[in-house]
């Protein structure tokens, strides 16, 4: 719990996106999802246990648990109480969730999220993105010092030399100094929209609304994700041996993103059977090909669930790989751009005192 004492923390964690001031959203996420499972398994109840629980969190994470508590202490159920506080939980845990209720499995849900959730502390994804952002913002922020400080204080003195000897200014020299009004007008403006935007994509609910929106799709590793999600959801049924199918029909009902929901539904009424729900998901892309052969071949319950996990988590690794390569390869690009303008100060500045010095001579 945080300290009294400490007033500036406190305020760190009231405003800032979460999990920047202290915990990770993911370790967050992973403390709330075992309160649910306690409460559920000991008969607790449950908008106490999250009451307490948003006590240890005065930030933006613990105004989403006091939403929550409201949803269950006025009667909500717990699927649709995560539906209307969303980023307290992750989707695919907060879908996983809305399945098990739907489908009478959610002490088995809630004990197959924890074995799963338990080792990961932080998504691989979020720190991809961070190191990305940091780098790109630190990078941002060092060039531009260089350029204040050439445009402040060099450029103005080596035109008044210009001037005090009767010179012409170099082409170069002449269009930075008129561009470098306009640019230290724009500079600060510049700034604090780069820093805004930085902040708002830090925060998960900003992500959040993203990876739901249309434009995600032109993601490359969107439908790894989603995929892998599928995979790790359809693993509860299979490992305690109940049909698929039902819980197929939940997750057409509650998935967040609406092509999916039309492809899962597509899925789950052209299905004959629960061998043949493994081809129709490869059929609408929701999975491989090659995964719903293999699936399809495979009889008995914990070996599904086992290859299923498996599945799941190797498509995780390389979309997130892809996503890195990716990361790494954009991170680079404002870089590049930024590096045109100051190599154009930079040039300007030497040619400039070149020619001074020839002329001088």
């Amino acid at each position: 719990m945080i300290s009294k004492s400490n007033p500036v923390q406190r305020l760190l964690q009231w405003v800032w996106p979460s999990g920047l001031a202290e915990n990770s959203l993911r370790s967050q996420q992973n403390s709330l999802l075992r309160m649910i499972a306690v409460a559920h398994s000991q008969q607790l109840d449950l908008a106490t246990v999250i009451d307490n629980l948003s006590a240890e969190y005065p930030g933006v994470y613990g105004r989403k648990l006091q939403n929550l508590k409201r949803w269950i202490a006025a009667g909500s159920s717990l699927g649709a109480a995560l539906l209307h506080t969303p980023g307290v939980l992750s989707a695919d845990d907060t879908l996983a969730i809305q399945c098990g209720q739907e489908t009478g499995t959610l002490g088995e849900t809630l004990e197959f999220l924890l074995a799963k959730n338990e080792p990961s502390d932080e998504s691989n994804g979020a720190t991809i993105l961070g190191t990305t952002l940091m780098y790109v913002v630190a990078t941002f922020f060092f060039a531009i010092l260089v350029a204040v400080f050439c445009l402040v204080f060099i450029v103005p003195t080596v035109l008044e030399m210009f001037e005090e000897f009767e010179l012409e200014v170099p082409p170069l020299m002449f269009a930075l100094a008129a561009a470098s009004d306009d640019a230290i007008i724009g500079l600060p403006i510049f700034i604090a929209l780069g820093v805004g935007l930085l902040f708002l994509f830090l925060s998960a609910d900003v992500r959040r609304l993203f990876w739901n929106s249309p434009l995600a799709r032109l993601l490359p590793t969107r439908k790894m994700h989603q995929s892998a999600g599928l995979l790790r959801l359809l693993a509860l049924p299979s490992g305690i041996d109940r049909a698929v199918a039902p819980t197929l029909t939940a997750a057409a009902q509650y998935h967040p993103d609406r092509n999916c929901r039309q492809r899962l539904l597509q899925a789950r009424t052209d299905s004959l059977s629960d061998h043949d729900v493994w081809f129709q998901l490869s059929k609408q892309g929701l999975i491989s090909k090659n995964q719903g052969e293999q699936l399809g071949l495979i009889r008995h319950p914990q070996l599904r669930q086992w290859t299923l996990c498996t599945l799941a988590d190797q498509t995780a690794q390389r979309a997130n790989a892809k996503s890195e390569t990716w990361a790494r390869t954009i991170q680079h690009v404002p870089v590049i751009l930024l590096s045109f303008f100051v190599g154009w100060i930079v040039i300007a500045v030497m040619q400039t005192l070149t020619q001074l010095v020839e002329s001088l001579a």
